[in-house]
């Protein structure tokens, strides 16, 4: 699929605010397993890996715990998961973007995260969409995607300039 043809899954007014029918889910799980599980993928000759852990959250039970971070956003006030509908309604996008990595409209940089480990962002600029990949020798393991809010635009184009710069 061409970055060209990426569009939402699901009308907007047709997904539930704080969490998808029994019918979105399993079409949002199944575009997952088909991505990540059935049809492996691998980046800069590594494999990419999704914690396939089981979720214990109240909506997401029994579901791989990558699916669950692709679907959810952290509650700042809370810490708890909660449903994020634009990030869940566009899970169709992470391989495409991935697989077009070398087209200019794909920001890739870099950047080690607070705990010492390198992490790969895969940044959607113009679509405003972000797929963060972690590095776990001798594998990768997808982390998250987002849509990225305006606060946050001007954080990681100063990561992307350097990492250019670098």
């Amino acid at each position: 699929m061409s970055l060209d043809e990426l569009d939402d899954l699901f009308d907007l007014a047709k997904l539930g605010i704080d969490a998808p029918t029994n019918d979105q889910l399993y079409q949002m799980y199944g575009i997952f397993l088909n991505d990540f599980v059935t049809n492996k993928m691998t980046i800069q000759g590594k494999q990419l890996m999704v914690n396939m852990g089981k979720s214990n959250h109240l909506l997401f039970k029994r579901k791989s715990e990558t699916f669950v971070h692709l679907v959810t956003r952290e509650n700042k006030y809370t810490g708890k998961r909660v449903f994020d509908r634009e990030r869940a309604n566009r899970i169709h996008w992470i391989r495409p973007i991935l697989e077009n990595v070398s087209d200019n409209r794909i920001l890739f940089f870099e950047k080690v995260n607070d705990k010492g480990i390198n992490q790969l962002y895969y940044w959607y600029k113009e679509r405003d969409f972000i797929i963060i990949i972690r590095e776990i020798k001798p594998a990768l393991l997808l982390i998250t995607s987002f849509c990225v809010d305006v606060t946050k635009k001007n954080m990681y184009t100063s990561w992307y300039r350097q990492y250019k710069d670098s």
